[in-house]
């Protein structure tokens, strides 16, 4: 009778230990570096942490205890705060091209770096508690459309470098947190058309703007909003001839270095830019010339304003001075007629 279970029994012991085997692989995790590179960066591959939006669960999970850690491949479906909260004293964090990440979330934590590239991710979002410590946000090569206004939280960020995705709206608002402390926004290559801002919203700190290869017309409020910008890149958008006309006399005046011109247009140029000619910049341009002529006429006739005050002032001394020799002139002849009078009653 045992002899008949017994290789159900030996199965049920495989199946059992393999079983054990997977749980306890499961509840314990130790990443090491694979390689310490010169620059410092700690390299981990084969990151897989299939973790939910519930937490981590029973799960024993270490990371290196390094200061720059970089994660190479891998999937991590949801990075959140649980992860996050495993990198201990880490500062830098890098997740690169091989490691596939869906959603993000970044809470308040040690880190002042946060590198995140051609991961696949398609949004994320940030804890809604003042985050001072980040200071560089780098999520490129990805697939967002959207930018969570939550960013605003992010009041020490210094950098935030957002280009090579699909955003088609970006809005200058939410960064109003750290408009004191943004030095980088690089938002290149993306699909954007409306860079949205406000009058009273400015970046005294902001040194360099990267808007290239987007569908942007014009920037609103760009003299008034980024006045310490030393080096921006502008080419391919369709500019507004108009806008870009006025953009570029500021830009040369304080000799703000564009960073590569466009190289050829199928409409206009103004200093290497291509822009955009349309019904609008034909009418502003027609009122423009208007003013210009009125401007001239006026001119023109203050001109002759002037030289007619002149001449009658000119007259008028000339009839002063006439006036005065006249005078002198007919005082002799007076002074004689009242001499010869006197005579003429004395004898």
């Amino acid at each position: 009778m045992v002899a008949r279970f017994l290789p159900l029994l030996l199965q049920a012991g495989v199946l059992l230990l393999a079983l054990t085997g997977c749980i306890c692989r499961a509840q314990s995790k130790n990443f090491k570096c694979s390689i310490i590179n010169e620059a410092g960066f700690c390299f981990i591959e084969n990151v897989h942490l299939d973790v939910s939006t519930n937490g981590i669960g029973g799960d024993s999970i270490q990371f290196p205890r390094h200061p720059t850690l970089l994660i190479k491949s891998g999937a991590i479906p949801y990075f959140g705060k649980d992860i996050f909260a495993l990198l201990g004293n880490t500062k830098q964090l890098h997740v690169y091209n091989q490691t596939s990440i869906r959603n993000l979330f970044i809470p308040v934590t040690n880190l002042t770096e946060i590198n995140v590239q051609r991961n696949g991710l398609l949004e994320f979002d940030v804890e809604p508690v003042e985050n001072r410590e980040l200071k560089m946000l780098s999520i490129v090569h990805n697939g967002l459309v959207t930018v969570p206004r939550n960013i605003r939280f992010l009041v020490g960020l210094e950098k935030l470098y957002l280009y090579n995705n699909s955003l088609e709206y970006f809005d200058l608002e939410p960064l109003a947190n750290a408009s004191h402390s943004l030095k980088i926004l690089s938002i290149y290559d993306n699909h954007i058309k409306t860079l949205d801002s406000r009058s009273a919203l400015y970046f005294p700190k902001l040194q360099t703007l990267s808007l290239s290869k987007n569908k942007l017309a014009f920037v609103p409020y760009f003299e008034e909003s980024f006045p310490a910008v030393t080096v921006v890149s502008l080419r391919k958008n369709p500019w507004n001839c108009g806008w870009l006309h006025t953009t570029m006399q500021y830009i040369e005046a304080r000799k703000i270095q564009v960073v590569r011109k466009d190289a050829a247009c199928r409409d206009r140029w103004i200093s290497e830019i291509c822009c955009t000619y349309t019904v609008l910049d034909f009418m502003f341009d027609r009122a423009a010339a208007q003013i210009r002529r009125e401007q001239q006429l006026l001119r023109n006739v203050t001109h002759e304003n002037r030289r007619l005050v002149e001449t009658v002032h000119q007259l008028a001394d000339d009839l002063h001075r006439l006036q005065s020799q006249l005078d002198q002139q007919q005082q002799p002849a007076s002074e004689k007629s009242i001499s010869d009078a006197r005579t003429g009653d004395s004898m």
